[in-house]
């Protein structure tokens, strides 16, 4: 059961948005091991931190043969890896915590997909196969999830941008800590368990 302290953040919190990429499963490591790069596909740490958000440069760094542009990179992802991209290790924790906080009904995924209409017939598929079903219809798509901003929302991303956006218009931001972002060097379930007045996983608790 979850262990919650007082925390102003939770206190006036009513709904908690959740990322899907890099946040609920290891989209970016995932990717990488997708197109050919000797990676475990799991391991969000094989991304180092000075590549940044620029996964093309993280794969044609790390693939032995290829070299990608931006677009040959994503033209080369299907809809099967948008469907079964694993689940984050923080994952199951993440959403027993966020429905324990507010409620399941107030947890919502939020997911940007690319232009490509396969990324998001994936992305529908992930949920539909990962995430427990009070979840299933719990979802929002599109890149603007500062659209989702207001006082009593809480949005947990791995991005820096999307946080700052959140915040900007009103909401209430937790960045996850990932190799990309400008908190690369802290345990992530830690961090997010800190921010919002919980015990964190038992292997981060020690």
């Amino acid at each position: 059961m979850t262990s919650i302290k007082f925390n102003p953040i939770v206190a006036a919190t009513k709904y908690i948005y959740l990322d899907m990429d890099d946040v609920l499963n290891t989209c970016t490591p995932a990717a990488l091991h997708y197109v050919g790069c000797p990676v475990d596909p799991e391991d969000v740490s094989c991304h180092r931190p000075e590549w940044g958000y620029d996964i093309t440069k993280a794969a044609n760094l790390l693939h032995p043969t290829k070299i990608f542009t931006e677009s040959t990179f994503w033209q080369s992802i299907g809809r099967d890896f948008w469907a079964n991209v694993p689940k984050s290790a923080e994952c199951d924790w993440l959403l027993e915590t966020c429905a324990g906080l507010v409620g399941r009904e107030r947890v919502c995924i939020l997911t940007a997909p690319t232009l490509d209409p396969d990324c998001l017939a994936g992305k529908l598929e992930w949920i539909q196969w990962f995430m427990p079903k009070w979840i299933h219809r719990q979802y929002l798509i599109g890149p603007r999830k500062h659209h989702c901003a207001q006082r009593g929302a809480l949005l947990i991303d791995d991005s820096d941008k999307n946080i700052e956006a959140f915040e900007k218009h009103g909401g209430t931001g937790i960045l996850m800590p990932r190799p990309w972002n400008h908190l690369y060097d802290l345990p992530s379930a830690w961090f997010v368990a800190g921010r919002l007045g919980v015990q964190p996983p038992a292997r981060e608790a020690a």
